[in-house]
């Protein structure tokens, strides 16, 4: 059997007893085979097979013809069964899934290829899970082998996963902000891959880029599994100073949506269709959990990117605005569609992600600043909802951002109610660690005034009517450097 693609294990424990299931060491092969026609290009098929009592591990490969036009995702489930069950049970027999990541992979009980899940093989009927898509005029073959190994199992896969609060340590103490709330300006990133699902970086490498972009804390939000957030207490940092925060970039052919604040073991359904009851079941089960439901890129060049999925915006806390993985032209407009929505009485928060994947990518380019009263996964998803959000482009660069008046003060993300407009009230602007950059003031009838930012604060009176104000800032080319989420007015 090959292992060369198994992950390392999060923690492992020698088995109690030695059980000899079988006398075979030498692997037996299976080889399926079938067809995709054209019609099945919008469905997820499932291919059968029987694993025997004593297997105690699998490698699959498969292979189809014309990889430029025909395009055939991957993934397993075991004999529990193929559906994701309800939003109150998570995952039930799911064990991976790679799109077209992987030609290969492996799974035993003592450890997976990234993207699938580690444990006991039992014996019964499981699956693979096709995803065809693309462009096929007469559709294509594929096939897949599976070699069952019979090995002695030695050791078992433990999960390790990382901490989820790391409460205030005296250097966040000392950050702060006892003026107002008492609360804390945290520094994070929202959108984050590793080899643990299509991304190049390594854990460890994303840990480090993140230690040095001065990041309080990431979400690793790998394509449709879990598997790497079961291991992330390997590649945690010692000490409280970074968390890694439980996500999932739930992928669907109708647009991408990340759950940010997950809970242990969870997977996301991501197998529907505009309009279908499985989304919003999906998204309740992310609720339930305390996490947040965020439009991820509703722009991004692939077609199967594009948010299609809920047009209505019916389930989502957030968008994700800007991406650092995306191009301007692609994060103007979901700029602007955020805009919109606001508009037309949305309050939906703002927020980036990096969605860094490789090389040159960085993690914390946008870093998304969260208000929150502790580094703690549940505070961060509390902050996203209570719109205490700011984005800048990295590490170094604050945004005050207020509304002041005769008995008002009024933080980003904030309600202020109309009879405070009474005694008259401005919207405050000062920023830190910005060079050449020009602010604008945004409300609900666009942009209303533009600004060179200097080392005074900027101020914009607020005319009773107004529904929001928000700050944008801008370089010299007009490239967005930094942004606010709305005060509000009622």
């Amino acid at each position: 059997m090959r292992f060369s693609n198994l992950l390392p294990f999060a923690a492992a424990v020698t088995a109690c007893a030695d059980h000899d299931l079988s006398k075979r060491d030498e692997p037996e092969g299976l080889v399926l085979t079938g067809h995709i026609n054209p019609n099945q290009l919008s469905e997820y098929l499932y291919v059968p097979f029987e694993v025997k009592p004593g297997v105690t591990s699998m490698h699959f490969s498969y292979d189809y013809p014309d990889k430029d036009t025909n395009v055939l995702d991957i993934g397993l489930f075991d004999e529990r069964g193929y559906q994701i069950e309800d939003a109150v049970n998570g995952s039930a027999g799911f064990r991976g899934w790679s799109f077209t990541v992987l030609d290969e992979f492996t799974i035993s009980p003592s450890g997976a290829t990234p993207s699938y899940i580690a444990g006991p093989i039992a014996p019964g009927t499981w699956h693979v899970v096709l995803g065809p898509r693309g462009s096929v005029d007469d559709g294509f073959d594929y096939e897949i082998t599976i070699e069952f190994g019979y090995e002695k199992v030695e050791k078992y896969y433990s999960k390790a996963f990382a901490p989820t609060d790391l409460g205030m340590n005296e250097a966040r103490r000392a950050r702060m902000d006892n003026d107002t709330d008492g609360q804390i300006w945290l520094r994070g990133d929202f959108h984050v891959h590793s080899i643990y699902s299509d991304g190049n970086y390594t854990p460890e490498e994303q840990v480090s880029n993140a230690i040095k972009q001065e990041l309080d804390f990431f979400f690793f939000t790998e394509h449709n599994s879990h598997s790497g957030n079961d291991v992330m207490g390997v590649f945690a940092p010692e000490g409280d100073d970074l968390l890694i925060g439980r996500g999932m970039e739930v992928t669907s052919r109708y647009g991408h949506w990340n759950a940010i604040g997950m809970e242990r073991d969870h997977t996301i359904e991501w197998r529907y269709k505009p309009g279908d009851q499985a989304y919003a079941d999906a998204a309740e089960q992310v609720h339930r959990s305390g996490g947040i439901v965020s439009v991820n890129h509703p722009y991004m060049g692939c077609p199967e990117c594009i948010w299609n999925l809920d047009p209505d915006y019916l389930y989502n806390d957030a968008m994700e605005v800007w991406n650092g993985y995306e191009t301007t032209d692609l994060n103007e407009p979901a700029l602007a569609l955020w805009q919109s929505l606001l508009v037309k009485g949305h309050r939906m928060t703002a927020i980036g992600g990096s969605d860094t994947h490789h090389p040159p990518s960085l993690i914390g380019k946008p870093t998304t600043m969260v208000k929150t009263t502790t580094l703690g996964q549940a505070a961060i998803s509390e902050g996203i909802k209570n719109r205490r959000v700011y984005i800048v482009d990295g590490p170094g660069m604050e945004i005050d951002f207020t509304v002041k008046g005769d008995d008002v003060y009024a933080q980003v993300g904030d309600i202020v109610a109309a009879e405070s407009f009474q005694g008259g009230v401005k919207a405050m602007l000062s920023v830190t660690g910005f060079t050449n950059v020009t602010a604008c003031f945004v409300t609900d009838a666009g942009y209303v005034q533009n600004e060179t930012v200097t080392e005074e604060a900027i101020s914009l009176p607020i005319e009773a009517g107004v529904k929001f104000v928000r700050a944008e800032i801008r370089n010299s080319t007009q490239s967005l450097v930094g942004m606010t989420n709305p005060i509000y007015f009622e």
